[in-house]
């Protein structure tokens, strides 16, 4: 009974920190759609990894803005929207999971994703996303 009554406290936590990661990868899309490579890179840690959709992996914070800096210099790109689906938290860890799409002037094309969040002392951050393209 010890075990249900301690799940039953935790899951207020669990709801404050998704609603949390939420708010972050919505304030993520709102800095890419506004092409503000500074404020995006800000939701990862320094050593964050991506693996994007066409398989090259970004590794760092710099490495992060220099890729955002490339799409956002190229005169189609639009945006990128990531629709988190799920977030499941454990501890000190969790993983969003969702829907991506690239908007271009030329095209879009999209898939799915997911994120791995870390809780760091000034919040939850991003250690890494892969980006599987679907269409």
């Amino acid at each position: 009974m010890a075990a249900l009554a301690t799940a039953a406290v935790a899951a207020p936590g669990a709801l404050a920190d998704r609603r949390e990661i939420e708010g972050l990868r919505a304030r993520s899309n709102a800095a890419i759609a506004r092409h503000d490579a500074a404020e995006a890179v800000s939701m990862f840690m320094p050593e964050g990894r991506v693996l994007g959709s066409g398989g090259g992996l970004i590794e760092g914070a710099a490495a992060m803005r220099s890729a955002f800096g490339q799409s956002f210099g190229d005169a189609n790109f639009v945006t990128y929207v990531r629709e988190p689906k799920k977030v499941t938290v454990a501890g000190d860890t969790a993983a969003e999971e969702g829907r991506w799409r690239a908007v271009r002037r030329d095209k879009s094309f999209g898939g799915v994703f997911l994120a791995r969040w870390v809780r760091t002392p000034e919040g939850w951050r991003i250690r890494s996303e892969m980006y599987v393209p679907l269409y």
